[in-house]
Parts: structure tokens; sequence; C-alpha cells
């Protein structure tokens, strides 16, 4: 099954070109073909580790530890903080802890706190290394995570002075770029104003006061680098996925600084595992995710085999980006079949890629969260007697590409604002080939 999905904005009944959107030129190269305002699909190519422009590296080795009967929480933890106080080389590598092959007991949790690291096994079955979640808490088993200390420049805003920035622009006008220059990291936020949720018909949607979407509860912020400014026009690296729109609030660019986010983070050849009691067969005393990713960007989990978890198997939160998840198999969930349970490949982040992943008996097997900036793509990725849908889960989210997916059962792939009413109210992709848009 080949399907393909992306949510774009753009004002409702603009004309539309004749012929494909995207197709090949002569040379095999893909041409993206804009509408009468501009818009066209977005270059998914920037999705994953280093933005696309890398392949994943192979980290030298620094520590190798062998299996132990036992809590090995803390060994491996302290190897962990131990790589970290090593000066990174001119790449940005500190090295990478090696666990040979066996079983080791986690009690607790393990987490990545530096840059540079990798955490690396023997293989992903049950005869490489295995890290089983013991205890009946539910919890991550592989945290990476840096502070949350991000800051934007509030008191310097540029204010986007066109009218009408399209979906997938690299460039706009600001009134004044005054104070910006090549390299530049910042914020490009669109806000949800009243005049676009009500545009959308979304201030009320049934079940009661206060139901609905509210200003200031879905803006849209992609993070990107300046590469070039030219008087009051300003060129980013990673197209938009949203509109700008003068009359729904337009957009601005705030300055972003982020010293204590982590970066050139890997984990991978492992198989991670959760405890449970076998006589539960709905158990959730238990570890709920396998990996959890947040203030992190150039971070990578590849070959990893997760089994037994309630929620989900890698799950990267809106502070990451460019991240690849890649080659990664979730099997056998345990938990009862309800909400927020067997998320199993999910991103709330931007410039995602999820790439040949496999999951059985899941929910929401692939599945992007509340206002993901976006780029973000699943490509070759098969999910398995799902019991429910893949695709938006969080109502709002822009520039999500699903290329060649596949999802047995459920409601295979539902492209939705998990709204009841309005006229976002959803579009399920049949078991076709083909291409579906939201607007």
């Amino acid at each position: 099954m080949f399907s393909l999905a992306w949510w774009i904005a753009e004002p409702l009944g603009a004309a539309q070109p004749n012929g494909p959107d995207v197709s090949l030129d002569p040379q095999g190269r893909l041409v993206y073909k804009a509408d009468a305002l501009g818009n066209r699909i977005p270059d998914f190519s920037h999705c994953g580790y280093a933005g696309g422009n890398r392949p994943i590296p192979e980290v030298p080795v620094v520590w190798v530890l062998e299996a132990r009967s036992g809590d090995q929480t803390a060994r491996i933890q302290a190897a962990l903080d131990d790589l970290a106080k090593r000066p990174a080389d001119e790449r940005g590598w500190r090295g990478a802890i090696l666990l040979m092959r066996g079983r080791y007991e986690i009690a607790g949790q393990l987490v990545i706190r530096s840059s540079g690291v990798a955490l690396r096994g023997q293989g992903p079955g049950a005869d490489g290394t295995v890290l089983l979640a013991t205890g009946t808490d539910r919890r991550t088993l592989v945290r990476v995570a840096g502070k949350s200390d991000r800051t934007l420049r509030t008191n310097a805003l540029w204010q986007v002075a066109d009218s009408y920035v399209p979906v997938g622009a690299t460039r706009c006008r600001l009134q004044d770029a005054t104070g910006l220059a090549p390299g530049q990291r910042g914020l490009l936020v669109r806000p949800s104003t009243r005049a676009w949720i009500e545009r959308l018909a979304m201030q009320e949607l049934g079940g009661g006061v206060g139901a609905g979407w509210k200003p200031g509860s879905r803006d849209i912020a992609w993070e990107r680098t300046l590469l070039a400014v030219e008087g009051n026009q300003v060129t980013w690296d990673v197209p938009i996925t949203t509109a700008l729109e003068s009359e729904m609030g337009g957009g601005w660019l705030a300055s972003l600084e982020w010293p204590g986010r982590l970066q050139q983070v890997g984990i991978e050849n492992l198989r991670l595992e959760s405890a449970y009691d076998p006589g539960r067969p709905w158990d959730e005393d238990h570890a709920w995710c396998g990996i959890t990713l947040e203030s992190v960007e150039d971070a990578w989990v590849r070959q990893v085999t997760f089994r037994h978890f309630a929620g989900s198997a890698v799950a990267v939160f809106e502070t990451a980006r460019r991240v690849t998840v890649q080659d990664c198999v979730s099997a056998d969930p345990v938990s009862e079949i309800g909400g927020h349970r067997r998320e199993t490949f999910f991103t709330a982040g931007q410039q995602t890629l999820f790439l040949r992943c496999y999951a059985e008996r899941g929910r929401h097997d692939f599945g992007v969260g509340h206002c993901a900036a976006g780029p973000n793509a699943f490509v070759q990725c098969q999910a398995i007697e799902a019991h429910a849908d893949s695709g938006a889960l969080g109502s709002w989210a822009s520039g999500v590409l699903f290329d060649n997916v596949r999802v047995d059962g459920g409601d295979w792939l539902w492209l939705s604002c998990r709204a009841t009413t309005g006229p976002l109210g959803g579009q399920r992709l049949a078991r076709s080939s083909g291409i579906a848009k939201h607007r």
C-alpha cells in the first residue's frame, strides 16, 4: 500500500492548477507544483538526523560493560555520567558505551544528559543485549533529556510584513530585519488567532460549555536557521508547513537560545523489554515507554526492539528536532486498549523521520501530536493488527508525510482534527494507492 498525506492551510476556495502536485523531471528529480497563491508540498528531505544532510555516524566505543545479575541501573548510569565528563572531539563526540550480550535488569531509569553520547548493544534479538525494566511503576526505561532552558528574546520580535507567505516557503519580508544575521537561530511563529479559529468554525465543538479551540492554543512554532538576510528579506533553511496570512494574524520571528539542549545522541542495537504480571493480560503496573527524547536535536534510535510496553516504544516530544527512528520493532504491548496507550511511534517534535519501523497490536502506531510544527515523515512503516488509526492525535498537525505506510486493522490512516463538528471532521485513507489531502 502506498499512502501519502499532509496537512496544509490555505484560503478556502483557492484555485488549484491542473496536473499533479509532485512529479519527476527528465533527470528523475522531484518537481513541486505551486498553486495560484504559491502553496506547494513542503520538502520532507529535511527530516531526520542532521536535517537529512549527513548519514547517522558510527561513534567509537569508549566504555564496555559485561552483563551481570541483579539491578544494573546504577552501574550503567555511572558509565553514562562518566562519559559525559570526557571532552568532545572535533565532531562533537564523547564516545559510545557498548553493552555486551546478555540481560541487564533495570529497576530504575537510564538518563542520557550529555551531548555526544551513544548507547549501543550487540543486537536487538533475544540473544543480543536485553534491557529489562523491572518493578511496577509507570516510567520510561531510557530517557534522553537535555535542559529545558530555552529562551526567546521577546523584547526583540521581528514581524512578518508579507500579506501571505505560502506553504513550502523558505523566505519572507519582515517589517524591519535590523539585528538579524545569517546563521542566527530563530523561532518563526504562526499565531492561532480568533479570526483563524472562527474561519475554520472550530470555536464551538459541542460537548458542553467551553468546548472548542481557544486563541493561542494552536500556535505553530518552527525552529529555523537563517541562511541569508538581504535588506528586510530573510531566508531560512527548512520550508514552513502552514501559510502565514496577515488577515489571520500574520507571523513573527524571535531569536532563540537553548544552551542546555543536547546534540549528537544515539541509542542503537538493543532490545528493551518491560516486565509485567502474566496473570493480568491488561496489566499497566509496569514500564510505560521504551525511549523518550526531549530537549535534544540531531539524535537517533535505530535497530531497537521493544516488547511489552504500555505507552510508546519511542516518543519524540515537542522540544526535540532532527531525530531519526529507524529499523525499530514493537511487539506484544501489554496494557488496556484505551486512550494514551500503545501510541507506538509518536512525535510532537519537528523534522522527525520514522524509517522502516514495524508495530504489532498497537493503537495509534504512527502518530503526530498536538501542533507538531513539521515537517515530519513516516516512510516504509508497517503496523499489524492495529486497534486504532494512525495520523494526527492532537487536533492540528502541520506538514506530515506518510510514504509507503501500511496499517492493517483499526481505521488505517486517519486525517482528522479529532473534532466532532466543523469542516475539519476527518478523512480516512482506504486500502488503495493514491494521495489524500486534508485542508
